[in-house]
């Protein structure tokens, strides 16, 4: 089944709290440990405020993902989770940032914009985008449970 998070713009407040939960969640840091102009604290969406909208940008992990077809070392994988005894889960698109070798090809392949370049902790420039918290202890993405409008929310479609 494949998942992504909506976000209802109607709702949305712009605040940025999605985006710094997701630090939390995939840095272990507390609400005042997160700096948004610390580069090595990567946020997986980006939130933006425009004049007539706001809104948060995530990866839709497509079905047919252009940025797994373009990755030239296999960087990019789906994996599923949550599986029941037949077999059936949910799966998302994630980055190996091991194997990412900082091309920049997936970037170019998304057609949302919602991939993009940032330094870890090495100071390797990896592929950057949302993996639905799989690879945290959050049961859910953890800007949709730290959403305070409760703008975004996990669509899974089959």
């Amino acid at each position: 089944m494949n998942a992504f998070v909506y976000c209802d713009t109607s709702l949305c407040i712009g605040c940025g709290m999605c985006e710094r939960r997701c630090i939390m969640s995939h840095e272990q840091l507390t609400i005042k440990e997160v700096t948004l102009d610390e580069p090595t604290q990567r946020q997986r969406c980006k939130s933006f405020r425009r004049e007539d909208v706001k809104g948060v940008l995530h990866c839709r992990h497509c079905e047919n993902a252009p940025c797994m077809a373009a990755c030239p070392v296999g960087a990019i994988e789906r994996r599923t989770w949550n599986e029941d005894e037949k077999g059936h889960g949910q799966s998302g698109i994630i980055v190996n940032e091991d194997t990412c070798i900082g091309c920049k090809e997936c970037v170019l392949a998304c057609p949302f914009g919602a991939v993009w370049m940032a330094p870890t902790k090495a100071q390797r420039m990896v592929a950057t985008k949302c993996d639905l918290c799989v690879t945290t202890e959050e049961g859910t993405p953890a800007c949709v449970s730290g959403c305070p409008k409760k703008a975004l929310r996990v669509v899974r479609l089959r």
